[in-house]
């Protein structure tokens, strides 16, 4: 046990020897307060020192009730912004992974639309060779009727020959036709990859936007955590300055840590709350 050691103060024009374990200076300090609370009372009245006293004391007392008041607020403050700062946690974390499952969406459309933009461009070459024989065929039918007419003038007795030559003829006309409906079948695959190529990109623009919109919600969040942020760090420094501030330490007493929280519970938020930002 700590020896006790005597110290003469002066309060109110009066000498008193206190005793006590705490620090003769802390003492000197207490005494000091006191007795500018009673000067401070005195000015303004001609009571005597024993009213002055209660004055005082009331005074003080008043100023030790704020103190709790204003304690128990703002550990209530830290509370709430812990709260709101593990909801938008959660909620940047749903945003997150909005995100990512648009992003990997974007790039099977993506995908999907080099494959249709590749079957595109089979398709145009299949047409553009078709179209090839199909001039070709249109060609050889235009000869044959050259040569038929020319056949006809010059020999009615080849009409043998000319029959062969029709049904030629007919068998090039089929061919035609039905190369004819094989280029509008192909035509037909052709506007339907169009359509599927469209609609692609439609899809791909769709969640384009919607990953602009996450990032966006992100960044608003990341802003809103920021500021919670600095509130609580506010919050810290205003709790630190209020344990080291003199007034603080005088109105405390003998019982000052029954009102304020014990420096390691105090820390032990902060790291609590400093976990949470990260």
């Amino acid at each position: 046990m700590s020896e006790k050691k005597a110290v003469t103060v002066t309060i109110y024009g009066n000498e008193y020897t206190l005793k006590g374990e705490a620090d003769p200076n802390y003492i000197a300090d207490l005494a000091k307060f006191v007795d500018g609370k009673m000067s401070e009372i005195g000015k303004k009245s001609s009571a005597p020192a024993a009213k002055v006293a209660i004055l005082a004391s009331m005074n003080i007392a008043d100023e030790l009730h704020r103190l709790e008041k204003a304690k128990s607020d703002n550990i209530h403050l830290i509370e709430t912004l812990e709260r709101n700062l593990l909801e938008m946690k959660k909620s940047a974390d749903g945003s997150l992974k909005h995100t990512m499952e648009l992003k990997e969406q974007g790039d099977k459309l993506k995908g999907e639309s080099v494959e249709n933009r590749k079957k595109l461009e089979e398709a145009a070459t299949e047409l553009l060779k078709l179209k090839k024989e199909v001039d070709q065929k249109t060609a050889e039918v235009e000869k044959s009727k050259n040569d038929l007419l020319d056949f006809q003038k010059n020999s009615e007795g080849h009409k043998g020959e000319l029959e062969g030559l029709k049904k030629e003829l007919e068998a090039l006309r089929s061919k035609t036709a039905e190369s004819a409906k094989e280029t509008e079948k192909l035509k037909n695959e052709v506007q339907s990859v169009k359509a599927q190529l469209e609609k692609a990109k439609e899809d791909q623009s769709a969640a384009e936007g919607l990953m602009d919109e996450s990032q966006a919600e992100i960044k608003d969040l990341k802003a809103k955590a920021e500021h919670s942020k600095a509130e609580i760090l506010q919050l810290k420094e205003s709790l630190e300055k209020g344990q080291k501030s003199p007034a603080a330490q005088s109105a405390a007493q003998p019982k000052a840590d029954n009102f304020l929280p014990h420096p390691e519970k105090l820390q032990a938020i902060f790291k609590k709350i400093d976990a949470i930002l990260e």
